[in-house]
């Protein structure tokens, strides 16, 4: 947890309305919240420089809307009555934001907004509470993206539902039950409207490239990593698969070379990015698309070869494409491996430290950026910039020597985090056979968060097959935060012959969520002589059935050591 130092007391304190040049771009009074904050504090601190690196750096045009107009809209549509009425009737108080409608003088401005802003759009909440140098609600709101297309009335019918999607969002369960956890007071939402970074390329507008970055990694996966060099998460398409359980290339910024899957190709293979997502601009939907299946798109990128590979699962190979390549046979695919991006990109690198370090060093604590980059002009979009709210701190945790390894039940050496758990009274399984076997996965997810709620108030060290929050159900279990919030440990646990593997998501909201809460991680992998799943314990001792036969609890008394900085962990009975 960061210390309550000059600086960052210094930006707790910064109100953009009360700077002239902020102010003109604000609509309403009150607080443009705390993404904005975090946006225009670091745009003022860069404006302060005068360095060659930042001169192909923008900051996308902004309007942002204050939470007074969030007031206003809460009582002109009644909503509030709702509120003291009904105050946990999320979906009553949802439907009611999305039915209900702004007022004349709002849509005038609105519509002034649209009149200077004729690009497409990204539309994002900025709370009150969230980005805030505790809490960050990282994906807890909504953001979307709209084509702002059409007539006037068109893109304000387009501008007016994002912006009630966002209000509505408010009252999202996870975001409800974030809330409730960490005993904060009520919110109020401000929304930010941002031009969409990126180009038109056929239907789709995207940035060639985008991502998060981390001026502090927390999830090293090799003890030659130093944390406080940075970490960074690069996709190709818009930024929303760097910051869901997808598929990205993750640079350390110690070593460019390094990977968490290491050198197998077909580790590689698995863990590299091949779906994208655009902004359709004839739909106005958000899109996922394989490339394998959209190798069209290829031609709008002329370096498109610098940034992807081939594989074929036949040789386990990977190779380099050309400027001009075939369609891939039978037995390859085409995955972005970003291989070549380093030596095609040196300067991306440079400038990731640089902000780093300037960011770091003028808000007084660790940051999370998010950024979209055109590398063939080259420019670079900052996003987003907000404390990176974490419990973690790497005070010397020491493993005793005496457990005896009959009572280990779980052990690791990959991408753990740093604490201590001791006497946790309820251990929760879920068993990767049953659950690799169930055709309703998302049922296994519901009673998960079923067990979630009894053991309230009881810290449990949840245990399950793959990616916990994983998008894909085979992949992972698929549950919200909602369903795992009040756990104090998760462990995914890696069982290669059924494709359950955990995979460095550092830099997702599902991660963000572990961090902030000071739950600890720990993944295991049943193909490292290194680690330990004791599966015999699991099948024999007695247990608690629940709701789902692939669901199980066990009561006793457990114990969890995990040394971060030497990247060792176990859970022990006793």
């Amino acid at each position: 947890m960061a210390k309550w130092n000059d600086k960052i007391k210094e930006y707790i304190a910064f109100d953009p309305l009360k700077f002239p040049e902020f102010r003109k771009r604000a609509i309403g009074t009150g607080s443009v919240g705390g993404k904005a904050k975090g946006l225009l504090y670091s745009s003022m601190i860069l404006k302060q420089k005068n360095d060659d690196i930042l001169k192909n750096v923008i900051i996308p045009e902004s309007f942002f809307i204050a939470s007074s107009l969030y007031d206003d809209y809460l009582v002109q549509n009644e909503i509030d009555y709702i509120l003291e009425e009904s105050p946990n009737d999320i979906d009553r108080i949802q439907q009611a934001i999305l039915a209900g409608d702004f007022s004349k003088d709002a849509k005038e401005l609105f519509k002034n907004i649209l009149v200077e802003m004729t690009c497409p759009l990204a539309v994002r909440s900025s709370s009150m509470l969230e980005d805030s140098v505790r809490f960050s609600f990282a994906g807890k709101y909504f953001t979307t993206f709209i084509p702002n297309t059409g007539t006037m009335e068109e893109r304000l019918s387009q501008l007016i539902r994002a912006i009630k999607q966002i209000y509505a969002s408010t009252y999202g369960k996870n975001a409800v039950v974030y809330r409730r956890k960490h005993a904060l007071s009520e919110e109020r939402m401000a929304v930010i409207i941002q031009e969409l970074f990126g180009k038109r390329r056929g239907a789709g507008f995207y940035p060639e490239v985008a991502g998060v970055g981390f001026s502090q990694n927390y999830r090293r996966f090799t003890e030659r990593i130093r944390k406080e060099d940075g970490v960074v998460r690069v996709v190709f398409g818009l930024g929303t698969k760097s910051t869901s359980r997808g598929y990205a290339r993750t640079f350390s910024l110690t070593n460019l070379n390094l990977r968490p899957e290491g050198n197998n190709a077909q580790e590689i293979a698995k863990y590299s990015q091949e779906t994208f997502d655009m902004l359709n601009m004839e739909t106005g939907l958000l899109e996922s698309h394989n490339i394998n299946e959209r190798l069209d798109m290829a031609k709008y990128h002329s370096d498109f070869y610098r940034l992807a590979s081939i594989y074929s699962s036949e040789e386990n190979m990977i190779g380099d494409l050309t400027p001009v390549f075939a369609a891939p046979r039978t037995g390859e695919k085409i995955i972005f491996t970003f291989d070549r991006f380093p030596s095609y990109r040196p300067r991306f690198f440079e400038l990731m430290k640089y902000l780093f370090e300037v960011l770091e060093d003028a808000m007084g604590i660790a940051v999370d950026v998010e950024w979209a980059y055109e590398p063939e002009d080259p420019v670079f979009a900052l996003l987003q910039v907000r404390p990176l709210s974490s419990w973690e701190e790497y005070r010397k945790i020491k493993i005793p020597d005496d457990i005896k390894p009959e009572d280990i039940l779980l052990s690791g050496d990959h991408m753990l985090t740093n604490g201590v758990l001791r006497g946790i009274k309820y251990l929760v399984y879920v068993d990767y056979d049953e659950f690799y076997k169930s055709p309703d996965k998302h049922a296994i997810a519901r009673e998960v968060g079923k067990v979630n709620d009894v053991l309230a108030g009881e810290k449990y060290i949840l245990v399950g097959p793959g990616r916990w929050g994983s998008s894909n159900p085979a992949l992972g279990v698929p549950v919200n935060y909602n369903e795992i919030a009040n756990c104090g440990m998760l462990v995914e646990v890696g069982i290669q012959r059924k494709n359950f593997t955990p995979e460095l998501s550092y830099g997702t909201h599902f991660f963000a969520d572990l961090d902030v809460d000071g739950i600890l991680y720990m993944p295991v992998f049943d193909n490292l002589e290194t680690n330990i799943i004791n599966f015999d314990w699991l099948k024999n001792a007695p247990k608690k059935a629940t709701g789902h036969r692939a669901v199980w609890v066990y009561e006793g008394k457990f114990d969890a050591f995990l040394d971060g900085d030497h990247m060792k962990g176990v859970v022990i009975k006793k």
